[in-house]
């Protein structure tokens, strides 16, 4: 036990930089304004969504209230954090594990696999906390000051709080730690881990959308049941999702009822933890150590083929392009990263595409029809640069670089074409979202040909800007300090400043076609001020990424 506790406290130290931190801001004092701001910016951004998602919740809790299950409040707030620990869950456990520089490390040394695994369960844990919190805090607040909660409801808030992202990180824990058992056998290892990723997380999103469209085939007739108290949506939902059924009745039942719900989702959590350990105990090794195996090639190069391949050149650019694709593709948690928003926003664009319900159909009716194809012109512009803005790959690229960056200082090319390869390749992986998104549109919504070559230019000259504005925020603050890759994409601020920025952009965008539609411009003039003014603000965004990265090439160390 006290291997495990020694091991848990210098994992978390670790992984929240607090001796760094300490040192950094108490003894030298440098850099206390970028703390600030850090700290200032999220709050006002977490600040928002936590707002926007109580008005949401008190709605939710009205609505409850006004078919007397005002409880609902509870469970919305639970589903939210459970898809939310399981969609960013998943992508922290995968790089933990078996990603993270420090395993090299641990795996030597006498302790047992379940030491390692449970206690990078934990620092996982505690980490989702800081996402579950803001969206599980409103609902137990908006149905505690709603229905005069007593003391004993906010007592086992308390502990719903800190047990529910546990069973689906369990969840996903082992699904993850089969999938890497079952895959060590194959010589594309790494791809079978994304590709499973993928499809879970695909699976979690199918799962989740349909489990809140309880009995839409006839809402109608629904909505008359629920009017006449005839079914129970919580009890509906609980025969999906157990778990949220029992965090719900633990405090929205009071005595006897309320404790036996709050004892078995304890009883159960607690249970699925000694199962994920004494799993992990069983295959964690045989996962991590598979395909590390190196076999010598048999096929021998000659002499003349030696020498040629020694003597091939090619641009700087284009070698440093592939460096940076070798350097992504090899590992799975940049590629989940790097594809799953751009892979999942269409996805979601297509789910209601198939639901047979009449609502989604006449809003795809009214989007194809001629009053309102400059809406949706403008509309697919807007989703089509969020998707491929979003997949945190420019934002993030000195960053992956971590402690080789010294081999980027080093080596005989400039700054201004190690940039500029990055930039190609960030703008090749939102190529794939751009041509992804515009297939989709001219499928949905039927756009005539014209508008959606008007969209893939304008969408590409955006994310061209995009790219170059978020890649400058990784020069000027890279992360080259991670123990195992998820440091650097998820433990990023990068991303939530890139994110911002998008929206900011997106924002700029919008209010200019607006304003330019209310003074009277014709439509075509305004889709060629709204290229030009992108195309004119890239001159001088290269030109301060280039000199920006000349000065930060030469001061960064490692």
């Amino acid at each position: 036990m006290k291997q495990f506790i020694s091991l848990l406290r210098i994992s978390l130290n670790v992984n929240f930089g607090i001796s760094a931190l300490r040192y950094r801001f108490i003894k030298e004092k440098k850099r206390l304004w970028e703390s600030i701001l850090i700290f200032l910016s999220i709050i006002i951004g977490g600040g928002f969504f936590t707002a926007f998602f109580t008005m949401i919740l008190y709605n939710i809790y009205l609505a409850g209230a006004a078919i007397n299950s005002p409880e609902i409040v509870i469970t919305v707030g639970l589903l939210a954090g459970q898809f939310m620990i399981f969609l960013f869950g998943i992508l922290y456990i995968i790089s933990a594990f078996y990603f993270s520089d420090d395993i090299n490390i641990l795996v030597p040394l006498p302790l047992k696999p379940y030491h390692i695994l449970g206690c990078k369960f934990l620092v996982i844990l505690i980490n989702e906390y800081l996402i579950l919190l803001p969206v599980l805090i409103p609902s137990i607040v908006i149905y505690g000051v709603g229905s005069n909660a007593g003391i004993s409801y906010w007592f086992k808030s308390v502990f719903i709080i800190l047990l529910s992202p546990i069973i689906p990180l369990i969840v996903a824990s082992v699904f993850v730690l089969i999938l890497m058992r079952l895959v060590n056998v194959r010589k594309s290892k790494d791809l079978l881990v994304v590709i499973g990723s993928l499809l879970g997380l695909f699976f979690w999103i199918v799962v989740n959308y349909y489990t809140q469209r309880i009995s839409s085939d006839n809402p109608e007739e629904f909505i008359r049941d629920l009017l006449s108290s005839r079914i129970n949506i919580i009890e509906e939902l609980g025969e999906k999702l157990p778990h949220v059924f029992w965090g719900t009745y633990s405090l929205s039942k009071t005595g006897l009822d309320g404790l036996i719900y709050f004892l078995l989702i304890v009883l159960v959590s607690v249970l699925a933890f000694i199962f994920l350990l004494w799993l992990g105990n069983r295959i964690f090794y045989k996962g991590l150590l598979s395909g590390q195996e190196i076999s010598r090639k048999k096929r021998s190069l000659t002499a003349e083929q030696i020498n040629r391949k020694t003597q091939e050149t090619s641009n700087p650019v284009m070698a440093l392009f592939w460096r940076e694709w070798k350097l992504f593709i090899r590992t799975p948690i940049y590629v989940i990263n790097g594809l799953a928003g751009m892979i999942i926003v269409p996805f979601l664009m297509l789910m209601p595409y198939f639901d047979s319900s009449g609502e989604t159909q006449e809003i795809l009716s009214l989007a194809r029809q001629s009053q309102f194809i400059v809406q949706a012109t403008l509309g697919s512009l807007g989703l089509l640069l969020f998707t491929a803005s979003i997949n945190i790959v420019s934002c993030t690229s000195l960053s992956r670089e971590g402690r080789t960056f010294w081999i980027s200082k080093i080596i005989p090319v400039s700054p201004k074409y190690q940039v500029t390869a990055k930039l190609l390749h960030g703008m090749a992986i939102s190529g794939m979202g751009i041509l992804v998104t515009i297939a989709l549109i001219a499928f949905i919504l039927q756009l005539p040909f014209t508008r959606l070559l008007v969209i893939l230019i304008l969408g590409t000259l955006g994310s061209f800007l995009l790219n170059i504005l978020n890649l400058i925020i990784d020069v000027l603050r890279p992360k080259l300090e991670w123990n195992d890759p998820q440091e650097a994409v998820k433990q990023n601020l990068n991303g939530f400043f890139s994110i911002l920025l998008t929206f900011i952009a997106l924002g700029c965008w919008g209010g200019l076609s607006i304003l330019l539609f209310n003074l009277g411009i014709p439509e075509g003039w305004v889709y060629v001020i709204l290229g030009l003014s992108t195309a004119v603000l890239l001159i001088p965004s290269l030109i301060i990424l280039y000199s920006l990265a000349e000065a930060s090439y030469k001061k960064l160390e490692i």
